[in-house]
């Protein structure tokens, strides 16, 4: 069986007021990427790029953890994203996700487009969501 290499969380982090503009629920997103010593967490924020070492543990055990804080996390294995060159684009939570976990597809630019691309991305293997939450 695949093993996870990643998870991306969506929350709802409305740090500015155009993010509250975004659909409630995934007005943000940061992905974490297996590590041989851990796991390596990528956020970007609206004032900086946070990245950090975070202890080894379970995918299955962060998963639930994020979604006891409310996120929706999605879990995909190894395998090839997208060859596809992606154009410059702003530098967002989505932007770096997707060249994080391989998305290519240019025509997604909100946190939910990249939750509902995600989930029929072939290398999903976990969909873990809050029980009140939708999506």
């Amino acid at each position: 069986m695949p093993r996870l290499q990643a998870l991306v969380v969506f929350e709802d982090r409305p740090e500015s007021f155009w993010l509250r503009l975004l659909q409630p629920g995934f007005r943000h997103c940061f992905c974490l990427l297996r590590q041989p010593t851990g796991w390596l967490l990528l956020d970007s924020r609206s004032r900086s790029l946070d990245i950090r070492q975070v202890p080894p543990c379970g995918a299955d055990t962060l998963a639930r953890a994020f979604v006891e804080l409310g996120a929706h996390v999605v879990g995909l294995a190894a395998g090839r994203g997208t060859d596809r060159r992606l154009p410059p684009r702003p530098f967002t939570c989505v932007e770096l996700v997707k060249r994080a976990v391989g998305c290519g597809d240019p025509g997604v630019l909100s946190p939910f487009q990249l939750y509902r691309r995600l989930r029929a991305d072939p290398r999903r293997l976990l969909l873990a969501r809050p029980r009140s939450g939708g999506g």
